[in-house]
């Protein structure tokens, strides 16, 4: 019985009879991924940007990447369906909100990353995400080496062979449930949402994969903000500034129908930065005409 239980989740089994028998079909996250592209409008957001910035510090400054984590978290906790993982063919809700993301310690080729993984409530505000956020990146930043990266240091100095059964006996612990603490919190894959943000590279978001490893089943690719023709309300093309995403998922942790809504909520948390200074704030006053009255 120990062995059904999790010390980072807890087994879900009220399921319908579909999305239990689904890991059983697709038995890896590879074979269940989905790419969901999601174009942000944020002429509203940089405008709230600037007039929250006024008179800041550098190191004060909101940025655009401290309002997507917010809103990020602020959605996974309203909508709790999208922080379920499988692992052993069972589907679990997890007990916390963690979100992981790469800090480069210098803008080199050659410089090193540091994987950094931060716990949330969901009720922050944006300033309280900076202030982790700044204190996260200056211990990434100036360590000489993390716990896991001296881990990972650790074990790559040892023959294959052996770095292979211990890979196979770490995936077969942690099937069972057994994977020791100690472990799990050392690898920063063990997390709700692995947050990738190319936009502070001046690039587009990559379509990325998910990993097999850990728990995360859902990864978000954040783009550049960029000037494009969007048809407004009164159907003309007007240009606007726009921020991409790109959603891959885990396709038996929850259903397309709970995603989509999600990603509304998503979408108006972003472009609307007022509704995340509101920690009360429910899904209905967010997305009060799910689904559009069009595609009832």
């Amino acid at each position: 019985m120990v062995l059904r239980r999790r010390r980072d989740g807890t087994q879900v089994r009220d399921l319908p009879g579909l999305r239990r028998v689904m890991p059983y079909l697709m038995r890896t996250r590879t074979e269940s991924v989905v790419y969901f592209p999601q174009r942000l409008e944020v002429d509203r957001l940089l405008a709230w940007l600037e007039e929250v910035n006024l008179g800041r510090s550098r190191q004060e400054q909101v940025t655009l990447f401290d309002v997507l984590l917010t809103a990020i978290a602020r959605t996974v906790r309203l909508r709790p369906e999208t922080n379920r993982f499988v692992v052993g063919r069972r589907t679990y809700q997890r007990d916390e909100i963690a979100i992981t993301f790469v800090v480069k310690k210098q803008l080199r080729d050659e410089a090193a990353e540091s994987e950094m993984r931060l716990v949330f409530t969901g009720l922050e505000t944006v300033d309280d995400v900076r202030r982790l956020v700044r204190d996260a990146v200056s211990r990434g930043r100036g360590e000489a080496k993390k716990g896991d990266d001296e881990l990972i240091d650790f074990f790559m100095s040892w023959p294959r062979p052996l770095l292979n059964a211990i890979n196979r006996g770490l995936q077969v612990l942690d099937y069972h449930n057994a994977l020791p603490a100690r472990l799990a919190d050392a690898i920063p894959l063990y997390t709700s949402i692995y947050v990738v943000n190319a936009g502070s590279i001046g690039i587009d978001p990559p379509f990325h994969h998910l990993y097999e490893h850990g728990t995360a089943s859902a990864f978000v690719s954040i783009g550049r903000v960029s000037q494009q023709p969007v048809v407004d309300e009164a159907g003309q093309v007007v240009a606007r500034s726009v921020l991409d995403l790109v959603h891959t998922l885990d396709e038996r942790a929850t259903d397309g129908f709970y995603f989509a809504k999600t990603a509304e909520v998503l979408r108006r948390l972003v472009e609307e930065p007022e509704l995340l200074a509101r920690p009360e704030v429910s899904v209905a006053e967010i997305v009060p005409d799910w689904p559009p009255r069009h595609q009832r």
